[in-house]
């Protein structure tokens, strides 16, 4: 049976061991070695304080940007699209809030903002009896698997409104529940759907990655189609969130609008910006408008090979 005495010599002995481990560490650890480590300690502690004091100044800095966008608003850039026709395009499940805003922005500018076309979640076509419906529009087979399906529809619309005659088109997907059509309020309406697009519309097209339909499946075919048409196309989305232990994108989250327009070939005029929630993004994105209007396309906002802003106009 163990007792009293054997656990206190244990702990006696735990004790010498200690005692003597320190002794020894300390014959073999000189004054010198101790005193770089001090100096060590010393060196990341300054560095730990000026780190704090540049986070501080940087939290102070971005709290004087969100008081200047406040006040500012886009008073900047009032008269940049005076009387420019502009027809938005958008996907839903990107945030309405985002773009009812960039369209008071765009009023501000002085844009005539004719409509805003919502392509709604049904063309994800995961339903067959949806699909059958579409492809009745279409007159096409209702066969047709849903890829090719949607590319038809996306065909359909773009060469719609090229030749400016969506109306039957528009009306039998908006009653289909393929599109959501919002116009701009009585008595400014002097546009309606059918008429739309004006000869000289830009395009702005607005999708994110909480759209029902992922952006690489409609939105960035839209995009390349619009253009293919000649049309001036802005293709914009919020600043994605940074992703938490990487900059890699997670596997489960779906690939950016901008950048796959960024990476698609088309023809015609395509300009972006990838940042339309912050001012400087919306500031941009006008500016763009502009700059497409005078036949020039450009890439604004964070994202690789981008600028903060379009370049001033020659002369």
């Amino acid at each position: 049976m163990v007792n009293f005495r054997f656990h206190l010599v244990s702990l006696t002995a735990v004790f010498l061991a200690l005692a003597a481990g320190i002794t020894i560490g300390a014959g073999v650890v000189d004054r010198a070695t101790v005193d770089q480590i001090e100096r060590q300690l010393s060196d990341v502690a300054r560095r730990r304080e000026a780190t704090n004091a540049e986070n501080d100044q940087l939290r102070a800095d971005l709290a004087r940007w969100g008081e200047f966008s406040e006040e500012v608003g886009d008073r900047l850039v009032e008269g940049q699209l005076a009387g420019v026709p502009v027809v938005v395009v958008a996907t839903t499940g990107t945030d309405r809030e985002l773009v009812e805003g960039f369209s008071g922005a765009l009023t501000t500018a002085g844009a005539e903002v004719d409509a805003t076309f919502w392509f709604t979640g049904l063309w994800a076509l995961d339903d067959q009896e949806r699909a059958r419906q579409l492809a009745g529009i279409l007159d096409v087979a209702p066969t047709t698997g849903p890829d090719a399906l949607r590319a038809a529809g996306v065909a359909a619309v773009t060469a719609a409104w090229e030749t400016g005659d969506g109306g039957a088109l528009v009306d039998a997907m908006t009653e289909a529940g393929f599109l959501e059509v919002a116009t701009v309020p009585p008595p400014a309406d002097a546009v309606t759907p059918e008429q739309l697009p004006r000869p000289d519309s830009l395009f702005v097209v607005i999708s994110s990655d909480s759209a029902d339909v992922p952006a690489t499946t409609l939105a960035v075919p839209l995009v390349t189609r619009l253009a293919a048409t000649g049309r001036p196309v802005l293709a914009a989305q919020p600043q994605r969130p940074p992703v938490a232990g990487g900059t890699e994108a997670k596997a489960d989250v779906a690939p950016e609008f901008v950048p796959g327009v960024r990476a698609a070939t088309a023809a015609g005029l395509i300009s972006s910006v990838d940042n339309l929630l912050d001012y400087r993004g919306r500031i941009a994105a006008i500016l763009a408008l502009r700059e497409l209007r005078l036949g020039r396309s450009g890439h604004y906002g964070f994202g690789p090979g981008t600028a903060l802003v379009p370049e001033p106009p020659p002369g």
